[in-house]
C-alpha cells in the first residue's frame, strides 16, 4: 500500500492508544490551567496583603513595624511644627491658697554704703511659689467606738461605718481603682508604687475588692448611659477583638461626644450587638465602618465612615493602579474640606453626588470582568475594586450623609478613639482571664470615658463612685 507524502502508516491499536493519550493530556492540561489560575489569584492576594499598611487599609499602626508610614489621611501643610502664631499658650499658674509661708529675710545687716539695714522699712515682698508634694501623703484616723454596759448586762456601742480593726479607706481604694482601670497599671506595679511612696503593703485582694465595689456602685449609672445613647440623635458603633478565657471575644462600643458604652460578648455579629441592647432599639443616625452586621438594623439611619473608604481607595490607587480610585479620593477630600470651611450649598452637594455617580458608572464599565472559577455553591466572588465601586453605587446617600447634616462627621474616628484604650489594656495585660473581669473593666471604663467627655475630673468621679454616689451625667440632648 502506497503511503502519501507527509503521512506515516501505523497500526489501528497504536492509533487508538495515541488518541487516548492525547485525551488524557488534554484533561491534564485543563486541570493544570485551572490550578494555575488559582495560584495566580492566590499570589495576587498575598501581594495585596503584603502591601497593606495602616495608611491604605484597616490594619492598626502597630502592624507597620519600623516602616515610616503616614497614619492618617491628612494632607501635609507648610506650617512649622509647634504652636502657631496667635495660639493662646498656657503656663504654670499660682495657687490661691498656700499651706505654708516661708519668710526669706535679708541676711546682711548693713549696706555697702555702711548704713544699717535693720532700721529700714520693707519696701515690698516678692512672692515665689513652689508647688510640691507633702511629706505626709496618708492620713490615719482612729475611730474610738464608745461602749457602755447596762446593769442588765447588755452592751451598747457607738455607730461606726467601719467594722474591721484595721482597714483601708474609700479614697485609698478609689486611688487603687483609678491606677488600675484608668491608668492601666498592673497590680504588681501598683503595689510597688504604694510601697515606695506611702510605705504601705497592698495585697491583690485589696485592689480587687476596691474595683468590685466601684463596679457594683455603677450598675444604675451604666443603664443610664445606655438609655442616654438610645435617646440621642447620633451614635458611633464599632467593635474590637480581645482575648478572654483563652479565646477571642469582642468588645462592642456605642458612643458619641457625651457618652460611652462598652460591653463584651463572645460573638462579633448581630448576636453580640443585640446583647448590648442599643442598636436594636435605636432610631437616630449610626456611624459605622460598613461591617455587614450593622446593615441589618433598618430602624436607624446609616452613615458610612469615609476614612475607611479613603484607605481602601488609596490601596487600589497606589497598589493596583486604579485611576478612578484617585479621583474618588480627591472628591471626598474636597467635600470634607468644604464642610470644614462651612461653605456647603445645595448646588455643591448635587455636584459632588453627580461627579461620584458618573465616575462610578464609567469605572464599572471599564473594570475587567472576573474570570470566575468553578465553585460548588454560593455566590460567585467579585474583585475588590468591583465590590468597592458597588458600595459607592448602592450606598452613596450613606456616604455623603455628612454633607447634609451638620452633626454627622466625615468619619468614625470617635468610635476608634474610644476603643483605643481597650487595645492598650490588651497590650499591657494580654487578656482577661475571666468574663467577670472583662465586664468589670467595661463598666468602669464606660463611666470614666463618659466623665471625661462631660468635663468631670476623673479622680473626683472615681471617689464619688467608690462612696456610692457616682456622678449624675447631663442628659441634655
Amino acid at each position: 500500500m502506497e503511503v502519501p507524502e507527509g503521512y506515516i502508516l501505523i497500526k489501528k491499536t497504536e492509533y487508538e492508544n495515541l488518541l487516548r493519550h492525547i485525551g488524557e493530556l488534554m484533561v491534564r492540561c485543563e486541570a493544570l490551567e485551572a490550578q494555575n489560575q488559582k495560584l495566580i489569584k492566590r499570589i495576587e492576594e498575598l501581594e495585596s496583603e503584603k502591601n497593606k499598611n495602616s495608611r491604605n487599609s484597616s490594619k492598626p499602626p502597630s502592624s507597620d513595624g519600623l516602616k515610616k508610614v503616614i497614619k492618617n489621611n491628612r494632607e501635609k501643610s507648610n506650617r512649622k511644627q509647634g504652636g502657631q502664631d496667635g495660639h493662646k499658650g498656657s503656663g504654670l499658674s499660682a495657687m490661691d491658697k498656700a499651706d505654708e509661708i516661708v519668710k526669706c529675710r535679708i541676711k546682711r545687716t548693713k549696706c555697702e554704703c555702711g548704713k544699717d539695714l535693720q532700721s529700714i522699712k520693707i519696701l515690698r515682698e516678692e512672692k515665689h511659689q513652689v508647688i510640691d508634694i507633702a511629706e505626709v501623703l496618708i492620713k490615719v484616723i482612729d475611730y474610738l467606738v464608745e461602749v457602755k454596759k447596762c446593769s442588765c448586762g447588755k452592751e451598747h456601742k457607738g455607730v461606726c461605718e467601719f467594722n474591721g480593726n484595721v482597714q483601708y479607706g474609700k479614697k485609698l481604694k478609689a486611688l487603687l481603682t483609678y491606677l488600675n482601670v484608668y491608668q492601666m497599671l498592673p497590680a504588681q506595679r501598683i503595689q510597688e508604687l504604694f510601697k515606695d511612696i506611702f510605705g504601705l503593703s497592698i495585697g491583690d485582694g485589696t485592689i480587687q475588692s476596691g474595683i468590685k465595689t466601684c463596679y457594683e456602685n455603677l450598675e444604675n449609672t451604666q443603664e443610664e448611659i445606655k438609655q442616654s445613647l438610645i435617646s440621642s440623635a447620633l451614635i458611633h458603633s464599632d467593635e474590637t477583638g480581645i482575648r478572654c478565657q483563652s479565646s477571642t471575644q469582642w468588645i462592642h462600643s456605642a458612643s458619641n461626644d457625651q457618652f460611652t458604652f462598652y460591653q463584651m460578648h463572645h460573638k462579633r455579629g448581630n448576636e453580640g450587638i443585640d446583647a448590648m441592647g442599643i442598636l436594636a432599639n435605636y432610631g437616630g443616625v449610626c456611624v459605622h465602618d460598613r461591617w455587614a452586621s450593622y446593615d441589618k438594623y433598618s430602624n436607624c439611619i446609616h452613615a458610612l465612615c469615609n476614612a475607611h473608604l479613603l484607605r481602601d481607595l488609596r490601596f487600589l490607587y497606589e497598589e493596583e493602579n486604579r485611576n478612578w480610585a484617585g479621583k474618588l479620593i480627591s472628591i471626598l477630600q474636597r467635600a470634607n474640606k468644604r464642610k470644614q470651611e462651612e461653605k456647603l450649598t445645595n448646588h455643591f452637594r448635587t455636584r459632588i453626588s453627580n461627579q461620584i455617580t458618573n465616575l462610578v458608572i464609567k469605572a464599572l464599565r471599564s473594570e475587567p470582568k472576573e474570570k470566575y472559577l468553578k465553585i460548588k455553591r454560593g455566590r460567585k466572588p467579585k474583585s475588590k475594586p468591583i465590590r468597592l465601586l458597588e458600595v459607592f453605587k448602592n450606598r452613596l446617600d450613606d456616604i455623603l450623609l455628612f454633607l447634609y447634616r451638620e452633626d454627622i462627621p466625615f468619619d468614625n474616628n470617635l468610635a476608634e478613639r474610644d476603643l483605643r484604650m481597650i487595645k492598650l489594656k490588651q497590650k499591657i495585660s494580654g487578656c482577661f482571664r475571666t468574663k467577670m473581669g472583662a465586664d468589670v473593666f467595661c463598666r468602669i471604663r464606660s463611666y470614666i470615658s463618659t466623665s471625661r467627655k462631660q468635663g468631670y475630673n476623673v479622680w473626683d468621679a472615681m471617689t464619688n463612685a467608690m462612696s456610692g454616689n457616682p456622678i449624675k451625667f447631663s442628659l441634655d440632648y
